[in-house]
């Protein structure tokens, strides 16, 4: 998706620190989008508008699907000759908000994202059922079959969950050694990509394809309502093994040093960067991105699509909200979290719409790890691979991990 096209210009840098802390965050640019401090706060932004006379409101996150939004507060203001604005907002509480300025300035404001708190809803077996499922999977003899498209550059498919097929695009150094490995993981739906093979060849890099993505995708464009009727069926139950699996095989290679893994992804493969951590130690640091997958209920109070997808499919087969959010649980994201225990930089965009910032903090603020920290881009939406300052703050944390 494109960077953000809501109509802001600039905002004064007047709410929040450009300082990394540990295990709070940062904000680059810092332009005052992200309160990290408490209340009470003023809003002061320079907007694309005439000035004069405006209508302001702040909107809560969590009623965006609604029929009628939850409207905090509203009032008139007025728009300076400059364009700017100065709106106090008084002390609010964690989480996001809307602000919503004449009919034409939508954008998104952030309120001590380290406090907002989805509470885990798995099940009582949800323990249990992954426990059966991993079981199940390393049964799966995992027999991979490689073929040679440039020297050091593979494409390697293996037996999976159910007879499923994963794999990727691994790029291996040619000298002799052990190296470290960097698994990414990929988008919903993402096209393939290869690595250049002149690049990073002190490392092992790994392109995971899950089931149906990726190298295996062909014409298909949907994945998330497949299977709704039973947790047993659901397409993430076989996609989250091949999650398992990717760290099964590249720590099998025999240049692979395991003791020197690290994972990133954005968005899927956001979800799929906790996922990994999460169901594998062997993981020692994570750089997920707008992680995808996260707070299933909430979730679709504030975004249209791909909630939209699974709804239309699960009234078609007649299945009752209750229970499709009740299997749903065991594949939320924020239901793995407490079994995160490697440090974690994850990155978020506050204008998100596909993968809202609510969704990601339901996933960081329940981590297992005290060791974590987070990156925004107030102006960016979903596409921070798109942002140079992420990848360098990404590449810099990950570093050391991978000496």
């Amino acid at each position: 998706m494109k960077k953000t096209s809501f109509l802001l210009l600039s905002l004064l840098a007047i709410a929040c620190t450009s300082q990394i802390e540990k295990p709070t965050g940062e904000s680059v640019p810092d332009l005052g989008w992200l309160f990290l401090e408490g209340g009470p706060y003023t809003l002061e932004t320079k907007v694309d508008a005439a000035p004069g006379a405006a209508d302001f409101a702040l909107v809560t996150d969590l009623s965006l699907m609604a029929e009628q939004p939850d409207i905090l507060m509203s009032y008139p203001i007025e728009i300076a000759p400059d364009s700017t604005i100065s709106v106090p907002l008084g002390s609010l509480e964690p989480g996001f908000y809307q602000v919503r300025l004449r009919d034409s300035v939508r954008f998104n404001i952030g309120v001590r994202p380290d406090a907002v708190f989805s509470a885990p809803d798995s099940q009582p077996d949800f323990d249990q059922f992954w426990a059966q499922t991993l079981a199940e999977l390393a049964d799966v003899p995992l027999d991979p079959e490689f073929s040679n498209e440039k020297r050091i550059c593979y494409e390697v498919r293996y037996a999976s969950w159910g007879g499923g097929l994963s794999g990727g695009i691994i790029s291996i150094p040619v000298a002799e050694g052990k190296y470290p490995v960097c698994l990414q993981f990929m988008g919903y739906g993402a096209p393939v990509y290869h690595f250049d093979p002149n690049a990073a060849a002190d490392r092992i890099e790994f392109a995971v394809s899950v089931r149906d993505q990726g190298i295996f995708k062909g014409n298909q464009d949907r994945w998330i309502d497949r299977g709704l009727a039973s947790r047993d069926s659901f397409y993430y139950r076989g996609a989250f093994c091949d999650v398992k699996r990717a760290v099964d095989f590249v720590a099998s290679l025999d240049k692979a040093d395991p003791e020197r893994m690290v994972a990133i992804g954005e968005s899927q493969g956001g979800a799929f960067t906790f996922i990994a951590a999460a169901l594998d130690s062997r993981i020692k640091a994570a750089a997920p991105a707008v992680p995808f997958l996260g707070d299933y209920p909430d979730y679709a109070k504030i975004v249209f699509w791909p909630v939209h997808e699974v709804f239309e499919t699960a009234d078609e087969q007649g299945l009752d909200r209750d229970e499709l959010f009740r299997m749903l649980s065991y594949f939320d994201v924020k239901n793995f979290a407490s079994r995160v225990q490697c440090p974690v930089y994850m990155s978020f965009g506050l204008q998100d719409p596909t993968c809202p910032p609510h969704t990601n903090f339901s996933i960081y603020n329940n981590l297992g790890t005290k060791d974590k920290r987070f990156f925004c881009v107030p102006t960016c939406g979903h596409a921070m691979w798109q942002e140079p300052s992420w990848s360098e703050a990404r590449d810099a944390f990950l570093t050391p991990y991978m000496q």
